[in-house]
């Protein structure tokens, strides 16, 4: 049983490793997660080798338990990394860290000289409740589990502040984190039976359960479920970007400006969705805020909706470290119909005024035309006068 345990602790970590190192653009958190993977896979695969190789070619099991103590050693490490970087998205590494590596490395020197103060196992048994341990094996113990609660304590703590108590990647979290920590209780206290390779089957599961937590339900989101609710509502739209121009957080109203399903638009390169005339514009806007903590605008119209935005981009910025951009669109498609509207109305204004001047144009010069020409009738009915009585005249 401990051996297809075993065997399915390496191919679960095994599928793991081919799928987080398959993806050409890693974060650092999927980066971690390759390593605490690796490391369970190195510990089930030397305990699985201990297991039948120790007993087929009769060697002494402690000679593998040194090789397995590097990996298990490193692990509580790594995972207590992996919750730093869940909690700040991604960090730089400082000097203080490598205050953290000092009790594993000397741990592993503690068992690899074990054998000339006996401080790490008096007596070593594959069979737990067996081992007689040295003072220095608690003390590693204590600094493992601190080292482990820390990082079970910022993925359960961000991930109760990004999607609720109740939400699956909680949960999921809650069930890794108590899973070899159960099991190691319930040997220790004799209440389980069990022997040293049931801890690294229980880890297993464990990073296979926090995986998926982490990439299933895309639990890189970083708003707070309140926060989240919040802007589902506003009447803006906003993207996330990471530093590779990836799209990695939206609300409703984006989705439904642009009519979009959520598996349309995440994961995918911005410029694979916005394209256009001022695709410049953004590559620009997106170069400076990268290099500058100054927000960015511009304003655009998307033909695909026929609607007119303010885009404002603005660089995100965790202790220094760009983690990526938000852009906002204001839709000011009203403004630009009402802009379009008055600039109409004023166009027919200038025109009827145009008319009405030239109507008065034409008002003053007919009168201006009158005068001569009632001058000039009046003088030819006069010639008409005089016509007529010289005509009369004649006659007589």
């Amino acid at each position: 049983m401990e051996t297809i345990g075993l065997v399915l602790s390496c191919i679960i970590a095994l599928f793991l490793i081919l799928y987080l190192t398959s993806r050409k653009k890693r974060t650092q958190l999927q980066n971690i997660f390759i390593i605490n993977v690796v490391l369970v896979f190195c510990c089930s695969f030397l305990l699985l080798t201990q297991k039948h190789i120790s007993s087929l070619f009769n060697i002494d099991p402690i000679w593998f338990e040194k090789l397995i103590y590097v990996p298990t050693c490193f692990l509580p490490v790594s995972i207590l990394f992996t919750g730093i970087i869940f909690a700040n998205t991604k960090i730089e590494f400082k000097r203080r860290y490598i205050l953290i590596f000092i009790i594993p490395i000397l741990s592993i020197l503690m068992m690899w000289t074990n054998d000339f103060h006996h401080l790490v196992y008096v007596e070593y048994s594959t069979n737990f409740y067996e081992n007689i341990f040295g003072p220095y094996y608690y003390v590693h113990n204590i600094y493992t589990l601190l080292l482990y609660f820390m990082g079970l304590f910022y993925l359960i703590k961000f991930s109760i502040k990004n999607s609720g108590i109740f939400s699956k990647q909680a949960i999921l979290f809650v069930i890794a984190a108590l899973l070899p920590i159960t099991i190691n209780i319930l040997g220790s206290l004799q209440i389980v039976p069990m022997t040293i390779y049931l801890t690294p089957i229980c880890f297993s599961f464990s990073v296979l359960l926090s995986a998926i937590a982490v990439f299933k339900f895309d639990f890189l989101n970083t708003t707070p479920i309140a926060l989240q609710r919040i802007v589902d509502r506003m009447s803006d739209s906003y993207i996330v970007l990471n530093e590779d121009n990836v799209i990695t957080d939206f609300n409703e109203t984006f989705l439904s400006t642009f009519s979009l399903k959520s598996t349309d638009i995440r994961n995918i390169n911005i410029f694979d969705w916005y394209g256009g005339k001022y695709l410049s514009k953004l590559k620009g806007a997106l170069q400076k805020v990268s290099v500058s903590p100054n927000t960015v605008v511009f304003e655009t119209h998307m033909e695909s909706i026929n609607k007119y935005f303010n885009v404002e981009v603005s660089s995100i910025i965790n202790n220094s470290i760009f983690l990526g951009s938000l852009i906002l669109f204001k839709d000011i498609t009203q403004h630009e119909e009402d802009l379009k509207t008055i600039q109409d109305n004023q166009d027919m204004l200038v025109e009827r005024e145009r008319f009405a001047s030239l109507g008065q144009m034409i008002g003053g010069i007919a009168h201006n035309l009158k005068t001569p020409i009632m001058s000039i009738a009046g003088a030819v009915e006069a010639l008409n006068d005089l016509i007529t009585e010289y005509d009369i005249s004649v006659r007589r």
